[in-house]
């Protein structure tokens, strides 16, 4: 049944699809499971191929469908992708290409396009990204590029141009910026001759030739100073023979030798000084690699296989103990770096000697104090930024949290949030008094207030309103406070300074005896500048974070005072204290909302 069904529907497809003549049948297979071909022949003598044709991949998807003619291709052909997918579609006459032909990826979107006549291309061509953006274009006469031939980035700016003479032409290439990235000669689509390659900002970094669109001969870099960074030579693409590096001031900074691309027996890399940082014996790219201090203590060990680090590699400190290892399986591993007591100080990704990723930051009681995300890609800077992470680890007494922080308050954290706290005290009206202020804050450290306050006493009666020989103020004080940070369990304490001014009218609604009938208001001016200090608390919904926050704080000030009121109504203000030097405590409370600077809450 099964055998039967299959040849009826090999019938039906031969009368609907293939019309006259005589169908035939392939297989992958002995068994004659797994159709190959389905193709139509004029007679089963001559076998000459005529009418339909479509084979097919093991899978049982369509690899080519097209037509013969007088065994020799006609009309539209398509292939296809395993997946089922057109990968091609064009004319094929006489077993060779006309017209318009388009190939596709195998996601579907078209990958270029042009014209082919007797197998040779001609006309104008574009070739697209696998987003559908066009990525070349440019014209070919005889299979051979000629004019002016443009490549573009996938948003559409110029990447590089040409301007081919039968294949041949000076190829420019330019960075997103618009500026030159290298230049050189060209055939077809691979580089020729003697090429250089810029830095963005202009200088020359590299230069060499190419055979054929391979590295080969001599290959210098150089500092955008000019002077020469390496030199050596290329075998196809490989490095091969003796390699020089070099310091700026031109003194030898590594050298070796690359046999078959690999590097191969003894390299070493020296210090400005000319003392050994580094140094691998290589057997075909494989050895260990050993960088020391300026001591000649060892600082770092590890396996190189194929020139990419292997294996367990561990770090030392200067003093011999362990400040961190990782477990690398082809350049990349996890590092676990240590505090000289042993407890875990950073965890993260290491690619290419480069970290990646997330790193996590811990304290000596293994509590995670943050994150951060490396953003360098020198190798140098990278050493840099591992020696300022692991500063504290040689200085501090480790005895406890306090004792490790020492004044630290200026030194910023890394990672570090850092934001701007907006605050105020609508409540500090029914006492006289409105706050307001703006904070700049950088994590669990150092805090810049700016503070505007208010000053109405009553607030809430009018001038008018104020009983006859009630004494009232209206005015304003400004004050700038620096606060020092210390982490608690919830929230931070700190002790701070301030600088502030306060400027007053103080007043009498009166009556002259001799007028009982008309009234004024006596006056008089206060100003005065005062130094004060501080001990807060504040409470956050995260330290390393945006949220609400409540801020409060006691100290005491003293400063000095200007007090002016007409000798007529002294005895008016007999209440206010006018002593030129001013001393007393200072209360404040205020809620706010921490509002990210950069974006680094976390």
């Amino acid at each position: 049944m099964k055998h039967g069904g299959l040849l009826v529907s090999i019938c039906l497809f031969s009368i609907h699809s293939f019309g006259q003549g005589f169908t035939q049948l392939t297989y992958h297979d002995a068994a004659k499971e797994h159709l190959k071909e389905i193709y139509q022949v004029k007679d089963t003598i001559s076998n000459i191929l005529s009418g339909r044709y479509i084979s097919y991949y093991l899978n049982g998807n369509a690899e080519s469908k097209g037509y013969f003619m007088n065994n020799e291709t006609s009309g539209v052909w398509e292939f296809f992708y395993e997946t089922g997918n057109l990968k091609m579609r064009g004319i094929l006459r006489q077993n060779s290409n006309y017209g318009l032909w388009e190939y596709y990826y195998e996601n579907g979107v078209k990958s270029m396009e042009g014209t082919i006549n007797d197998r040779l291309k001609e006309g104008d061509w574009k070739i697209y990204y696998e987003s559908g953006e066009l990525k070349e274009t440019g014209t070919y006469v005889a299979n051979k590029r000629n004019g002016l031939w443009r490549t573009f980035f996938e948003d559409g700016a110029t990447k590089g141009e040409i301007e081919y003479v039968d294949d041949h032409g000076r190829y420019i290439e330019y960075y997103h910026s618009g500026k030159v990235y290298g230049e050189g000669p060209r055939q077809g689509t691979r580089n020729v001759g003697h090429w250089r390659f810029y830095e963005e900002d202009g200088f020359l970094h590299d230069e060499g030739e190419y055979i054929e669109g391979k590295k080969n001969g001599e290959w210098k870099s150089y500092y955008s100073s000019g002077a020469i960074a390496c030199r050596g030579k290329y075998e196809n693409d490989n490095p091969s023979g003796n390699w020089i590096y070099y310091f700026e001031d031109g003194t030898t900074r590594s050298s070796g030798e690359y046999v078959g691309g690999k590097k191969n027996g003894y390299w070493s890399t020296l210090s400005p000084g000319g003392g050994i940082k580094s140094e691998v014996t290589f057997t075909n790219g494989t050895g260990e690699y050993r960088e020391y201090y300026e001591s000649g203590k060892l600082k770092v060990k590890g396996q190189i296989v194929d020139e990419q680090n292997n294996g367990k590699w561990q770090y030392y400190f200067e003093n011999g103990d362990l400040e961190g290892d990782c477990e690398f399986v082809n350049g990349k591993g996890t590092y676990m770096g240590y505090y000289p007591n042993g407890t875990l100080q950073t965890k993260g990704l290491i690619e290419n000697n480069m970290r990646v990723g997330t790193w996590e930051l811990y304290e000596q009681d293994g509590t995670l104090s943050g994150y951060y995300k490396p953003f360098y890609e020198d190798k140098e800077i990278s050493n840099q930024i591992n020696s300022i992470i692991n500063r504290q680890s040689y200085t501090s007494s480790y005895t406890s949290r306090s004792a490790r922080r020492g004044f630290s308050y200026f030194v910023p954290k890394n990672p570090e949030f850092r934001g701007v706290i907006l605050a105020g005290n609508p409540f500090g009206m029914f006492i006289g008094n409105f706050p307001i202020s703006m904070e700049f804050y950088n994590q669990e450290r150092l805090g810049h207030e700016f503070e505007f306050e208010g000053l109405r006493d009553p607030f809430f009666t009018s001038d008018a309103n104020v009983p006859e020989g009630e004494v009232y103020s209206r005015g304003y004080a400004m004050a700038v406070r620096q606060k020092f940070y210390n982490p608690l369990k919830t929230g931070m304490w700190y002790f701070a300074h301030e600088v502030r001014f306060t400027n007053l009218g103080h007043f009498v609604n009166m009556t002259l005896p001799s007028s009982p009938g008309n009234s004024f208001t006596a006056s008089a001016s206060e100003q005065k500048v005062e130094y004060g200090l501080l001990l807060g608390g504040r409470l956050m919904k995260n330290n390393r974070g945006e949220g609400f926050t409540i801020d409060g704080y006691f100290g005491y000030a003293l400063g000095y005072r200007i007090f002016d009121v007409d000798p007529t109504f002294e005895s008016a203000f007999e209440s206010i204290d006018t002593q030129p030097f001013s001393y007393g405590w200072r209360f404040g409370l205020s809620f706010g909302y921490s509002f990210s600077f950069d974006g680094s809450g976390y």
